[in-house]
């Protein structure tokens, strides 16, 4: 009988493996003909038959794709395992196509791990129809600029405690940094604090955005190339996935909605606070649509706001001038005797420039999210298939040397004029995103890490670390792969500027 069974087994494998030959097969082929106006593709590097484009660095893919626009130029066309990409390394391409043709180019690809996983909720995955225009209607009415001033004092109490977080336990600083994030999210989202550590909540949301970053590009999961593969029992040989994505599923639904009940029981007691998901309830939205916005809103948030702010403590460790320029401003607009408020930041000129340099240096996203041509186009004599996944290589946009000179170096004179006023025309928004997909928390998201930037500025220095000989650990800058990137551990040392920014930090409430 085993023996049997093996065989059996190995004929359900080839079975298998024969499906799915075929279907890139004919994914192949139809590709191959699917092109009326007789038109080429996009240059990209060769194709294979059936297994498409090789070579691409799977843990930094816009690195790949950079050097590929050495040879190819802005615009890029590939194919893996059959399924079209095409990848924009220029900020001018983009706005062309994803600005003024974004009727073509808004739709999402419906990537197979994302259902599996319960994370088909995520507004920013949903198709471009009304079902979608109805949640975005819904995000945009509580996260518009207008709307979260009201939520200031809220981030402003979380970034006190980061400071006296900072002040106690400053080797934690990443730790710090993510709890503040999480923690900010959850009471302008939920009005629910957070524990300092440990709390439910947050660590089913880290762990099931993770997971799905771990998941999401062509490439990551066999099931996103080959859908049918979404059929197999989690027990057969290589379904893997299908037991990866049940463990996430049932983090997302908890993550989805546990907090929502959290807040409508509060306000059944009459103990709930002023929060978005609460404002939402009052304004009578849908109850799937406030769970997905909130939960949307959430994921989104944490996993960016943190690593922009993680890239912020880096480069302050690396380039100690830029730090204390920016020092230097701070004191003369505070006078070193008080906190920088929202109402400094018109002052604080160089403090703007560093934030987006901040952006710039480090892209969060590297590659953005992929957006889906609804439509064949054409763009400068190339023809553009339906159903290609697009992205932008926003890596590749804000390290170009044409555009920024010493694209590693954290330089925020980039953005100043050369009488030292603030540039009107602000070129580190790519990061959120072009079209009619473009972030709507991105208000929400600046304002979190702007008022971070200036209250850390204000009471520590950041430095290296130093070996048993007293001199600098020096290191080089690196990111962890992912849809979502974040610094790597380093070697810093974090300690207030002076006793009285260490009274400072004491002073704010808690």
């Amino acid at each position: 009988m085993p023996v049997l069974g093996y065989s059996v087994s190995l004929r359900v494998i080839g079975s298998v493996m024969a499906a799915a030959i075929l279907v890139i097969a004919r994914r192949y082929l139809r590709k191959r003909r699917a092109n009326p106006a007789g038109l080429p593709l996009p240059p990209g590097p060769p194709r294979l038959p059936l297994v498409g484009t090789l070579g691409i660095n799977i843990g930094a893919p816009w690195l790949t794709y950079a050097e590929w626009g050495k040879t190819f130029g802005d615009l890029i066309y590939l194919e893996i395992l059959g399924m079209r990409l095409l990848v924009i390394n220029s900020d001018a391409i983009a706005k062309e196509l994803l600005d003024k043709r974004a009727a073509t180019y808004s739709d999402r690809p419906q990537v197979p791990m994302v259902t599996l996983m319960g994370w088909e909720f995520n507004v920013g995955f949903y198709n471009y129809n009304d079902h979608w225009r109805k949640h975005r209607r819904a995000m945009h009415n509580v996260l518009k600029p207008d709307s979260i001033r009201s939520y200031r004092h809220l981030q402003t109490a979380k970034v006190h405690v980061l400071l006296r977080n900072l002040l106690c336990a400053p080797e934690r600083m990443e730790a710090h940094l993510r709890t503040f994030t999480a923690s900010t999210i959850m009471i302008v989202l939920y009005g629910y604090e957070i524990a300092p550590q440990g709390d439910r909540f947050a660590e089913i949301a880290d762990t099931a955005s993770e997971m799905l970053t771990n998941s999401f590009f062509p490439g990551a999961a066999l099931v996103n190339a080959l859908p049918f593969l979404r059929h197999l029992p989690s027990w057969f040989p290589g379904a893997g996935f299908k037991r990866y994505a049940n463990i996430c599923r049932a983090m997302t639904r908890e993550m989805r909605d546990a907090p929502y009940d959290f807040v409508k029981k509060n306000s059944a007691d009459g103990t709930g606070q002023h929060c978005i998901v609460q404002e939402m309830i009052e304004n009578g939205e849908e109850v799937d649509v406030i769970k997905s916005v909130a939960g949307t809103s959430y994921a989104a948030a944490v996993e960016t706001s943190s690593s922009a702010m993680s890239a912020f403590m880096m480069a302050m460790v690396l380039f100690p001038e830029v730090q204390a320029k920016a020092q230097a401003e701070l004191d003369c607009v505070t006078g070193g005797e008080r906190l920088p408020t929202w109402e400094d930041r018109e002052s604080l000129v160089y403090i703007e420039a560093l934030y987006r340099e901040v952006l710039r240096w480090c892209q969060v996203t590297p590659l953005g999210v992929p957006h889906l041509t609804k439509e064949d186009d054409v763009y400068d004599g190339y023809f553009i298939p339906k159903d290609t996944f697009v992205f932008t290589n926003i890596w590749a946009m804000t390290h170009d040397p044409r555009v920024y000179p010493e694209p590693m170096r954290f330089m925020p004179e980039r953005f100043l004029t050369q009488d030292g006023k603030a540039l009107t025309d602000d070129t580190a928004q790519q990061q959120f995103g072009y079209g009619r997909r473009i972030c709507v928390g991105k208000f929400l998201a600046e304002a979190a890490i702007w008022i971070t930037i200036v209250n850390v500025l204000a009471c520590f220095k950041l430095a290296k670390a130093k070996d048993e000989k007293g001199k600098d650990i020096d290191f080089e800058p690196e990111w962890t792969p992912g849809v979502i990137i974040h610094p790597k551990e380093y070697p810093f040392h974090v300690a207030p500027r002076s006793p009285h920014a260490a009274e400072l930090v004491q002073m704010t409430e808690g």
